[in-house]
């Protein structure tokens, strides 16, 4: 009976969170003509992590109904959920607030939801951490991490509710109406406690990670690789956007940071469900190689921008424009032969079977256009064969000679 309820409770917090979004994103546009301290949050930029905000749940609910014991799943569920909160009470405090005063009922205490959010979504990526793939502890030495990690939070949580001050200081600045002055005068200890012990858990969490990756092997070695492809694409998302932002294209760049972030709830549903999950090498090898260049051509691209404005400036007293359309021609047509040479490189260490297979098929055509007995040719391409794909048995049938 609870693996009948289970899919249904999943989709109904996906619809609920969706729902969330749906009224966030209403109250934003009702709110459009007036400036208000949000609007900071709100450019081209956040179209990456609204992708996020949505794959989480949908993800937590696709594990839940395949694996509904598995606890990823509901955390995931847990963390989309916190963020559709967060959303929606950061929405109508600056609506009710700012934007069109007295419009909504107490707009302090929605917004004051959205003010001890952060602990709950940290927890909960940490909780990710130490119980994926198969939403158990490591073992038993490590339960009190989780322990640790989920008291930790849950005070952190408290503190934050109850603290005094703005709510945020930038977006938000509301004073928290549950805030009690006493605990920040005569307990202001308790918030280094709190968060250095959150902080500790976070830590072990990962460290819980690393351990399990070293100990996997076989199928569950490549399901740890989602988990650790999913903590590079998240870097990726953070180099690409800083790079982007160090040149004026700073909204591209927070949208790349949120898409590498979704990409976290993607790569590790397909480890715990393990839907192509033996495509892993091939993603490894695709995503270092393009992370590799992605960063080498915006070093490139910064350096010579700076560069070539340093001199023009001294030279001409400007030229910006064509600095910038001679540094992008220059990064343009040094992508492809620099993304061939880093993808054989990053082959040869972490994709070995595909860079031996290529250099086999090499090999054999380089045989082929100089061999012309038919019976070596067909002992090479057997011995092709069984090298690149391995198979349990070869055969080579030849069509005869017609009569």
């Amino acid at each position: 009976m609870r693996r009948r309820i289970a899919p249904w409770a999943a989709w109904a917090i996906v619809g609920v969170t969706l729902a969330l979004h749906v009224f966030s994103t209403t109250l934003v546009a009702l709110g459009w003509h007036v400036e208000t301290p949000a609007d900071a949050d709100l450019n081209a930029g956040a179209a990456g992590f609204v992708v996020a905000f949505i794959a989480f749940p949908l993800v937590g609910a696709t594990i839940v109904t395949r694996r509904p014991g598995n606890a990823v799943g509901w955390l995931f569920l847990l963390i989309g959920l916190n963020l559709a909160v967060s959303d929606v009470a950061v929405s109508y405090a600056d609506y009710a607030v700012y934007a069109n005063p007295g419009a909504l009922p107490a707009p302090n205490w929605v917004g004051w939801l959205g003010g001890w959010a952060d602990p709950l979504f940290f927890m909960s990526v940490a909780l990710v951490l130490a119980l994926f793939p198969d939403g158990r502890a490591l073992s038993q030495r490590w339960r009190p991490v989780l322990w640790l990690t989920l008291t930790a939070g849950m005070l952190a949580v408290s503190w934050n509710a109850l603290k005094p001050g703005p709510i945020f200081e930038d977006t938000m600045p509301i004073e928290n109406p549950a805030g009690i002055a006493w605990l920040e005068a005569n307990l202001g200890f308790v918030d280094q406690v709190v968060f250095l012990s959150f902080g500790a858990g976070i830590l072990l969490c990962g460290s819980s990670a690393v351990v399990r990756y070293r100990r996997s092997r076989g199928d569950d070695r490549d399901r740890m690789k989602w988990l650790a492809i999913a903590a590079v694409l998240l870097v990726v998302g953070f180099v690409a956007g800083v790079v982007l932002a160090a040149v004026g294209l700073q909204q591209l760049g927070q949208s790349l940071i949120g898409l590498g972030f979704a990409m976290v709830p993607v790569a590790v549903g397909v480890g715990v469900l393990r839907y192509r999950l033996y495509d892993i090498d091939r993603v490894i090898s695709r995503t270092l190689t393009f992370a590799v260049v992605t960063f080498a051509l915006g070093v490139v691209y910064v350096a010579l921008v700076l560069f070539g404005q340093l001199v023009f400036s001294s030279l001409a007293g400007g030229g910006g424009g064509p600095v910038i359309a001679i540094s992008t021609l220059v990064v343009a047509a040094l992508f492809l032969p620099m993304r061939k040479r880093i993808q054989r490189i990053v082959d040869r260490r972490f994709n070995r079977r595909r860079y031996d297979s290529q250099r086999t098929l090499e090999a054999f055509g380089a045989r082929l256009r100089q061999q012309v007995e038919l019976e070596t040719l067909a002992g090479d391409l057997r011995r092709a064969v069984d090298e690149t794909m391995q198979p349990a048995h070869v055969s080579l049938w030849l069509r005869g000679a017609p009569r």
